[in-house]
């Protein structure tokens, strides 16, 4: 099968995705696809001289450097060139923006492209954390409780802070939207660390939600093709599953399947099917 892997982008999360889309290429070329890669920001190809995925350059920070941007259409044209007119499937390996908020999704599927996951309408769903919990909230599915603000720096005032306070007790969550990765995330302990928290999540996001904390152990449920797999119990290190915890290397442990009851099990499998199939995805998706 011949497969394009799209990897890299141009959100906070590209260098989750370039390590995604190296993984999933190996595996592809391994498996005797015939496999090629390219970053939907610049529509250049991954891949260098030999056909093996290049490494790519980090900043200061240790994430991938951003490339030059360019427009969706720079992507479309490399999908209209005639290297491209027999791939049978893309496989998206994108984090957040444009790659999980369904506009990629659009456009492979204008371009008549098959593609893993989502269709554009589901990833616009599941991407928006507000809207995906209002229909949680319909569907009498648990979900912490939770208010989403409009915010820019320059509008956090006591205004905005007083109502967060009266509504949300400590410790509570703030963080985007719209994210993804745990970027601009923060678990608030006191009145001293929310206006940083707000600034935090803003610099992501231009909708901020606060949610409340609820502690407990973190559940990962997978669904593929409407169908629950076994469920993973998640165990950082430093007590919060953040950036540092999905992404350094034994800064976590993993269980396959959690360690709880088999009704438990059953009822966060159901939940998580019945997620997966009123916000319509397809493929492969999670819920935490």
């Amino acid at each position: 099968m011949k497969v394009l892997v799209l990897a890299g982008g141009d959100s906070n999360e590209r260098t989750v995705s370039l390590s995604s889309g190296k993984a999933v290429f190996d595996a592809l070329k391994r498996l005797g696809h015939i496999a090629y890669a390219l970053d939907p920001s610049s529509g250049k190809s991954l891949l260098g001289s030999d056909g093996s995925f290049i490494e790519f350059k980090k900043d200061d920070s240790g994430r991938a450097a951003a490339p030059t941007k360019s427009s969706g259409w720079s992507l479309a044209k490399t999908l209209g060139s005639p290297a491209f007119q027999d791939i049978e499937i893309v496989f998206i390996t994108l984090h957040g923006g444009s790659g999980e908020n369904g506009k990629l999704q659009c456009l492979l599927e204008i371009a008549g492209k098959k593609h893993t996951g989502s269709d554009m309408a589901a990833s616009a769903i599941a991407m928006d954390k507000a809207t995906s919990k209002r229909l949680c909230v319909s569907e009498k599915i648990k979900t912490p409780k939770f208010e989403v603000y409009h915010i820019s720096n320059k509008d956090i005032t006591d205004e905005l802070l007083a109502p967060i306070l009266k509504k949300f007790k400590f410790p509570f969550i703030v963080k985007p939207n719209d994210g993804g990765s745990t970027l601009g995330l923060s678990k608030v302990d006191s009145e001293s660390e929310l206006v940083r928290a707000i600034e935090k999540a803003a610099s992501e996001s231009t909708h901020v939600i606060i949610e409340e904390f609820i502690a407990g152990r973190e559940i990962t449920a997978a669904v593929l093709q409407g169908k629950k797999l076994p469920l993973v119990e998640i165990v950082p290190n430093s007590g919060l599953y953040d950036y540092e915890a999905k992404y350094t290397k034994g800064s976590s442990e993993y269980f396959v399947p959690a360690d709880i009851s088999e009704e438990l099990t059953e009822a966060i499998q159901e939940a998580a099917v019945k997620i997966y199939n009123i916000i319509g995805c397809s493929g492969l998706a999670r819920a935490d």
